[in-house]
């Protein structure tokens, strides 16, 4: 599986493939060495069973702070 992952310090984004790699080989940018990821939390982030789940977690967070806000008065 192949995914596209950006570099966060010089913005560089690179192809990240998984077939032939371990779950906790490194990812390093091509152009700067910089640790950016593990191709096992890659491969985590594409299932979709995290995506559900930080869609839970999101939603749960706006609807804490719908909460919050209708609590104190604010309109």
């Amino acid at each position: 599986m192949e995914h596209r992952i950006s570099c966060t310090r010089c913005g560089n984004t690179q192809t990240a493939s998984s077939e032939c790699h371990q779950a906790w080989d490194e990812i390093n940018c091509i152009e700067c060495g910089d640790f950016i990821d593990t191709y096992g939390h890659q491969q985590e982030i594409a299932t979709p069973n995290y995506l559900l789940h930080t869609l839970n977690l999101a939603r749960s967070l706006s609807l804490q702070m719908a909460r919050a806000e209708h609590g104190s008065g604010r309109t």
